[in-house]
């Protein structure tokens, strides 16, 4: 594998539905990038007007997990492999593949792509 499954989801969105939805999908991300190794593995955390105490709060809250993967948080647009958003009108640059909905499904529609990918490498 030479390349990056990097994955772009909404900052906003995970602080806005609340502590137990942040560690849900802080501990998926964390399985993804055991799975994937973390080589191949980036994360990038989108967000728009959060208060820079509430990313700090964020970062803490999770560090370990942060600290052991490879982690981007900003406000701009950036490339990523999938992206994961809530609506269609959400403009969140460009990518390769993107999932419409809740984080938490789109994290599972992001895991069956990774799986068909390595399933086909070792075939």
């Amino acid at each position: 594998m030479d390349y990056t499954l990097s994955l772009k989801i909404s900052l906003n969105e995970i602080l806005e539905e609340g502590l137990d939805y942040e560690r849900k999908v802080m501990e998926n991300i964390f399985r993804f990038s055991n799975y994937i190794g973390s080589r191949h593995f980036k994360v990038i955390l989108f967000h728009s007007k959060i208060d820079e105490k509430d990313i700090k709060g964020f970062v803490s809250r999770h560090e370990n997990i942060l600290f052991q993967i490879n982690t981007k948080i900003t406000s701009t647009n950036c490339q990523a492999w999938f992206t994961i958003q809530r609506t269609q009108d959400e403009k969140f640059g460009p990518y390769r593949y993107k999932y419409v909905g809740k984080i938490i499904d789109g994290l599972a529609q992001y895991f069956k792509m990774v799986k068909h990918l390595k399933d086909k490498e070792q075939a």
